[in-house]
């Protein structure tokens, strides 16, 4: 091989492997529930226009009698559903579901939450009341330390819980903001320096399939 050549293929510009979404450069807030590029790569890849898209948080949502509070970060998360030519629903409050069944479940575990293995068999398990047959769902996660140093990782529980619901696991994707060939960190959240603290630069994208029986 000559040096020429040597220099072309160094050169060439990096592919992006199918499992991993670039998000562009702008670094992901670890507080956003639903972060804007990942919900909207999410639309874009598992559902049609005019589908009925689903959105699942942790904690579950509060109600008090009939009235149904939908928190300001899920109601903006709706209006984009909306814009980008889906029909937008939250979940209901409990596991009874009398609407007509969705096509994708997008669940987001991006908020603080102590307990993975809770926050997962609620998410799957109301999923398989509302998907349809052959519908999917999307969960959104991602490691992070407790306050006490302890690292959670929901991966585990959220597959476990799935298969458990007898759900198709099909796909892990790492979503994050990348400028060339760098993963854009989060800054590090302030803590004691004796204590470990995970520095946020991706989110984790797990894809389950509600396969159709008979």
């Amino acid at each position: 091989m000559s040096a020429n050549s040597r220099h072309r293929s160094t050169s060439a510009p990096v592919r992006v492997p199918s499992t991993l979404w670039a998000l562009g450069p702008e670094p992901l807030d670890p507080e956003d529930r639903w972060p804007a590029p990942v919900l909207a790569q999410a639309i874009a890849e598992f559902s049609e226009p005019a589908s009925r898209v689903m959105l699942l948080g942790w904690p579950a949502p509060a109600a008090r009698g009939a009235l149904r509070i939908i928190e300001s970060d899920t109601a903006a998360a709706l209006a984009a559903i909306g814009d980008l030519d889906r029909h937008g629903l939250d979940a209901p409050t409990d596991r009874s579901w009398s609407g007509e069944q969705v096509d994708l479940v997008i669940a987001s575990l991006l908020a603080e939450h102590v307990d993975p293995n809770a926050a997962a068999d609620h998410v799957t398990s109301l999923a398989t009341e509302v998907l349809a047959m052959g519908g999917l769902l999307v969960v959104l996660s991602r490691c992070r330390h407790s306050y006490s140093g302890v690292l959670l990782d929901p991966a585990g529980s959220v597959v476990a819980a799935a298969q458990a619901a007898d759900l198709l696991y099909l796909q892990h994707i790492i979503a994050a903001p990348i400028s060339g060939t760098t993963i854009t960190a989060a800054p590090a959240e302030p803590g004691s320096p004796a204590l470990a603290r995970h520095r946020v630069a991706h989110t984790d994208v797990f894809v389950f399939l509600q396969p159709s029986h008979g």
